[in-house]
């Protein structure tokens, strides 16, 4: 399915249109999510239609007329939207100028910028994929852990490297959308495949950047270069990197 990450406890990583489902089947409850960060506005990464049903206007009883979007049976949490300008355009195209009666904050971030959450943080870092908008992957420190979620992307832009390059990491989850694909110019902006992420992995390693016990996750793999997971995991597995599938829980 789309890909999204789940960060306990309040954190999710893109909103694909099959989120209700995988929240239900993974047992992820959408209404505690409470920061919300967007990789890009594409559709597959972002669905923001769902977020209207969030409707829940002060002092409102009944649905108001001349729209289906009624009041909610229940108060979900504040949710913030951290994205780029696209990803900010198509939020106020569903809510409206009342993203407030959406219990919704959207805040455009700045490559490079951290961003304090409660008790967490994260800095945007550009990704190499659409150079029609500002692509992001995130570096995100969540309790004494760090995480760099790097999809989509191809190989890693020079000033995004060097950022990379700051930090060591216990998890990286990178781009292996044309899989076994290598005809292509993987510095060229798009996605990456699974010869590069086997370039990074080794450019982490030979830098120092994986604490110990780190994995090196590849996921947004695409059906058309690559065997069935069963196939091109443990082929993965030989040169180091995990192959992702749908449901797959990690602990740090």
């Amino acid at each position: 399915r789309n890909s999204a990450a789940y960060i306990v406890p309040n954190i999710l990583i893109d909103f694909p249109p099959s989120i209700p489902d995988q929240a239900r089947e993974w047992e992820v409850c959408l209404p505690e999510i409470e920061h919300l960060l967007i990789t890009h506005g594409h559709e597959d990464h972002f669905c923001p239609w769902y977020l209207r049903w969030r409707y829940l206007p002060e002092g409102r009883i009944l649905p108001p007329q001349g729209t289906e979007m009624g009041p909610l049976f229940s108060r979900p949490k504040l949710l913030h939207l951290y994205g780029n300008r696209l990803v900010l355009e198509k939020a106020r195209h569903w809510v409206g100028d009342d993203p407030d009666a959406h219990l919704l904050k959207l805040h455009q971030v700045v490559p490079g910028i951290r961003v304090d959450l409660d008790g967490s943080s994260f800095i945007p870092v550009l990704a190499n994929h659409d150079p029609s908008q500002q692509c992001l992957n995130y570096i995100i420190f969540v309790r004494g852990k760090t995480i760099l979620y790097a999809t989509d992307t191809a190989w890693f832009l020079p000033e995004t490297l060097d950022l990379i390059c700051e930090f060591r990491y216990d998890l990286v989850v990178m781009d292996g959308t044309f899989g076994f694909n290598n005809s292509y110019d993987a510095t060229a902006p798009g996605h990456s495949n699974f010869h590069v992420n086997e370039q990074a992995l080794r450019l982490f390693q030979a830098k120092g950047l994986l604490n110990e016990g780190a994995q090196f996750v590849v996921t947004h793999t695409g059906p058309h270069h690559g065997p069935p997971h069963e196939v091109s995991a443990p082929l993965l597995s030989k040169k180091g990197l995990t192959l992702a599938f749908d449901g797959m829980q990690i602990r740090l």
